[in-house]
């Protein structure tokens, strides 16, 4: 009982470390001329796709408050309350349909999330600048959505194998 419980905590551990190394890495790198301003890839999200298809709910949404936490520091608060808007309901979207549906795929997973995650930040930032007019960005973010969703999914589904052999070494 108490190896199972160190080895769930190394795990989220390892996925939080993967998810917050794809969030400084993706920090470094110039937005695209073809996406709105703001936009990210979304890399950091693939362990908490993974996460959210073989960890706990618990263990998912730490792994996206520690994230957060790290956009907070190196980014700061606005950037913060961006990250966990977008990330816990984008996290729970996953959770929802990894264990509700069989039907969408990694990548159809992908692009869902990214529109959660998207929609996350549309209310952080209505509440933030406290106008109407951010509504006018949503068809925007929900074409980058499509795009960048469909980008993290095929990555998952790419790295998939190797994430699933990190966790069955830790039977």
């Amino acid at each position: 009982m108490r190896n199972e419980k160190i080895k769930r905590i190394t795990f989220t551990a390892l996925m939080t470390a993967i998810a917050v190394v794809l969030s400084f890495v993706e920090s470094l790198l110039p937005t695209a001329y073809f996406m709105p301003p703001g936009s990210k890839l979304g890399l950091s999200n693939i362990p908490v796709m993974f996460s959210a298809s073989k960890l706990t709910v618990g263990e998912t949404l730490l792994i996206v408050f520690a994230k957060s936490v790290f956009v907070f520091i190196t980014r700061g608060f606005t950037a913060f309350c961006m990250s966990l808007a977008g990330g816990i309901l984008s996290a729970l979207c996953m959770i929802f349909i990894f264990r509700k549906t069989n039907g969408f795929g990694y990548m159809g997973i992908g692009i869902l999330s990214a529109l959660c995650h998207n929609a996350g930040q549309l209310i952080v930032s209505f509440f933030l600048v406290q106008t109407t007019a951010i509504v006018g960005y949503a068809p925007v973010l929900l074409i980058a959505s499509v795009g960048t969703g469909f980008l993290t999914g095929t990555l998952l589904r790419l790295v998939m194998p190797y994430y699933t052999k990190l966790k069955e070494m830790e039977k």
